[in-house]
């Protein structure tokens, strides 16, 4: 049994809303203008540069690994990444902390034990099948659709930090089928790049035509955020996401006919044409260059934070993930990983000012990434002799003066900043708010 000494909870409004601060605390959220979004043009096609980034061209075998990736799961017999220590170190990690519901009460032991009960550990993996996704979905980290929170009144956590949420997975992505949990609702499934627990109403099941079929066809990149992806036949399937790849059935005039999947009474998968106009859509991989990657970018620009793509949303890793995926450039899941995808430079010993130089000397525009502990950023280049990136971020780090109490200044969506946003406000905690001075390293993608 947990035991708690009891706290009285501090009146919040909705789950944004500011506590009562002494004169050594400061509030747990805040918000108001960013000079840096006031400052910097919120469109990433003013930093690029067309065919003035070195760039490898994307040719047959690139494309041939590529699809080797994305059709992964459909080869696998015996799960990958998801090894049984994978799966179990949710059920470990909620047992041994505290964890909240949307209530901001603490959801009981019983209860955390029951979901990892049904989770069925023990016998995973219990079947070996594969499938795709036909909606939207979310990967969870035990059989719960329930968010785990972890303690509201700490900064930085409560929502949107759903500790049971995974990722975003779009419709359209193979699945390799491991494991059913107890009560039939979730199943255990590995996408390309990550996985989790997946609602079984969001998946069908494919047999070998199938998989013949959709991969006899052209991978095609939908190329804006979400935009709706119809049939002629049932009308609406989902939204059409940047990161969701589908395959091409027709290109006629000015429409792509693409193929989506649904599942049939029996959850058997069945592809249905779907149409959407030419300048919605293209063939992967797409160029490889700055104004491409910047036409992606400005998609998702301004779009709210989602831990974990909770909600559809995105985050840090997720976003840089989805914009890549479109050419042909695979990233794993977390920012962590992410950060050694490539030619990595250590930086961390540097002073601020020697990060900068040393960025702005050798780092590539739309194709460094700028990473530190927890989150990750795109490089485009410079504005007014400074860097700047887009990144997609909850908040930055404030701290009273005698740094006794912390809390969170929002900006909770997808921005263009410099390296240093916020260092106007007056609460900004100067060793951990400043992003420049938590860069470890940064990483020209692509490159070995």
């Amino acid at each position: 049994m947990r035991l708690n000494a009891p706290r009285s909870l501090v009146p919040i409004v909705g789950l944004l809303s500011m506590i009562g601060c002494a004169h050594d605390e400061v509030e747990l959220i805040s918000t108001g203008p960013l000079d840096d979004l006031a400052r910097i043009p919120q469109d990433a096609l003013l930093f690029a540069k067309s065919g003035a980034t070195p760039v490898q061209e994307a040719d047959g075998s690139r494309l041939a690994n590529f699809e080797e990736y994305w059709y992964g799961p459909w080869e696998q017999t015996e799960p990958g990444v998801c090894t049984p220590e994978e799966f179990s170190w949710a059920a470990r990690s909620f047992s041994e902390k505290a964890v909240f519901g949307p209530n901001m009460l603490e959801i009981s032991a019983s209860r955390v034990e029951a979901v990892t009960a049904n989770a069925r550990l023990s016998t995973y993996p219990s079947r070996s099948s594969r499938g795709i996704t036909v909606r939207n979905t979310a990967m969870r980290a035990l059989p719960s659709a329930d968010p785990f929170y972890y303690d509201f009144r700490d900064a930085g956590e409560g929502y949107p930090f759903d500790y049971n949420q995974n990722s975003a997975v779009w419709a359209g992505t193979p699945l390799y089928i491991s494991h059913t949990s107890r009560d039939g609702r979730f199943l255990a499934a590995e996408s390309p790049y990550t996985c989790g627990w997946i609602d079984a109403r969001d998946i069908a099941f494919v047999d070998p035509g199938f998989v013949e079929d959709f991969r006899s066809k052209s991978l095609t990149a939908v190329l804006r955020d979400r935009i709706p992806i119809n049939s002629d036949e049932t009308g609406f399937l989902f939204q059409g996401r940047i990161g969701m790849l589908l395959p091409l059935a027709s290109h006629a005039g000015s429409e792509m006919h693409l193929l989506a999947p649904v599942a049939d009474e029996g959850r058997r998968a069945l592809l249905l044409e779907a149409r959407i106009p030419e300048r919605d859509a293209a063939g992967v991989p797409l160029p490889f260059s700055d104004d491409q990657i910047a036409m992606l970018i400005n998609e998702i620009i301004g779009q709210p934070y989602g831990w974990g793509g909770l909600g559809g949303h995105r985050d840090c890793s997720s976003t840089l993930l989805d914009i890549f995926l479109p050419v042909a450039l695979p990233l794993p899941r977390n920012s962590g990983k992410q950060a050694g995808a490539g030619k990595v430079e250590l930086i961390e010993q540097l002073s601020v000012a020697e990060k900068r130089e040393r960025i702005l000397a050798e780092a590539i525009p739309f194709r460094t990434t700028l990473n530190m502990a927890g989150h990750i950023m795109l490089y485009l280049g410079e504005f007014e002799g400074a860097p700047v990136a887009f990144h997609t971020i909850w908040g930055l780090r404030t701290e009273s003066a005698d740094g006794s109490s912390s809390g969170r200044y929002l900006i909770g969506r997808s921005v263009i900043t410099g390296l240093s946003p916020g260092l106007e406000i007056s609460t900004l905690s100067r060793s951990r708010g400043d992003l420049l001075s938590r860069i470890t390293s940064f990483t020209v993608l692509d490159e070995l």
